[in-house]
């Protein structure tokens, strides 16, 4: 009897050792599967890619692009929402790995010392990217006609640049001239309908856009095609954490490749597009139409051609340094761009 327990625990051990041989084994050939995945796929390893919401990427969501350019390859992808003024506060607790924004804000978040690098800029805006409004019964005509007027515009967001350039452009003195209401873009409606403001600056999208397709608002002036806004300081730069494009730069590649062809097909495909946005945010075909048929030139990348980018983007950051937005000497043009990703 004790030989056969003593052959029974044998036998047991035996089995132990051979589970945890294979459970090793196949440890050891998952880990060889996922090295050899990550290398066929030529993309770093990367658990969660985390990507903010927005029209482009819904679409590309819809369209499965995301799967076969992601997570096909294990890397999954989260659309973040809520990040439109809040990209670097995410960014700094890794909640969102992206962000694009016009490059006045980009430079505020550089200047508060967020260590963040560019890495692609769009063409040139349409000066009619960004407006001035008011409501349709309002006795305003033109932008002179606001002179001694409450103007409100989102501080942080670059219709506060372009207001500033127009009011230079009159030579008007903020706090004499005009008086400026710093609001964000959610509440315009309610701050034209209630008469806070008279007039505000802004990129027309959401309620905005639909009182001025019903109606209810009109737009008045534009920046012009020449000024420092246009002609460089109103493009849209895609930016990440300095640290995640040092880590993942063929992840980020794959990234700024898939925006620029989603954003080429939904100008391509603005009904099919629109439509599927519309089952997202309910925003009507039309109106996302207008908005991507306004924002082309931001929807678009540059040539790449990081020399010239860097001076537009000096006389940009001059501009913001004269008017005390930017301390002077705080950014410097060599460490606001990820040379890599472009030429």
């Amino acid at each position: 009897m004790r030989k056969q327990r003593v052959k029974i625990g044998g036998i047991a051990v035996l089995f132990v050792i051979l589970a945890l041989a294979f459970t090793a084994a196949g440890c050891k050939d998952k880990k060889n599967q996922v090295n050899s995945a990550a290398l066929a796929n030529d993309l770093e390893d990367l658990a969660v890619l985390k990507v903010p919401a927005g029209a482009w990427a819904y679409v590309a969501r819809e369209k499965g692009w995301f799967k076969e350019t992601f997570e096909d390859k294990g890397i999954k992808v989260e659309l973040v929402e809520g990040v439109l003024g809040n990209e670097a506060q995410l960014m700094a607790r890794d909640d969102v790995h992206f962000a694009g924004r016009m490059i006045y804000p980009f430079l505020l978040y550089r200047a508060s010392g967020a260590d963040l690098t560019t890495i692609q800029v769009s063409g040139h805006p349409s000066p009619d990217v960004a407006s001035i409004v008011v409501l349709e019964d309002s006795p305003y005509k033109t932008f002179a006609d606001l002179k001694g007027q409450n103007i409100g515009t989102w501080r942080a967001g670059c219709p506060f640049m372009v207001l500033v350039q127009m009011t230079d452009d009159e030579g008007w003195a903020e706090g004499v001239d005009w008086f400026h209401v710093n609001i964000r873009d959610d509440n315009y409606k309610t701050a034209l309908l209630t008469g806070a403001v008279a007039a505000i600056s802004c990129h027309p999208g959401n309620d905005i856009q639909v009182m001025i397709a019903n109606g209810t608002a009109r737009q008045i002036a534009y920046p012009r095609e020449d000024s420092p806004y246009v002609q460089g300081g109103g493009v849209t730069v895609v930016f990440t954490p300095t640290q995640f494009a040092q880590k993942y730069p063929k992840i980020v590649q794959k990234y700024l490749d898939l925006q620029q062809s989603t954003n080429t097909w939904i100008l391509e495909n603005q009904d099919e597009a629109g439509a599927i946005v519309e089952k997202i945010t309910r925003t009507p075909v039309e109106m996302s139409k207008i908005s991507w048929e306004r924002s082309r030139g931001n929807m678009t990348y540059s040539e790449k051609d990081l020399a010239l980018i860097k001076r537009e983007t000096q006389v940009t950051l001059d501009w913001l340094e004269s008017h005390g937005e930017v301390e002077k000497g705080k950014l410097l043009i060599d460490e606001l761009f990820a040379p890599r990703f472009f030429n």
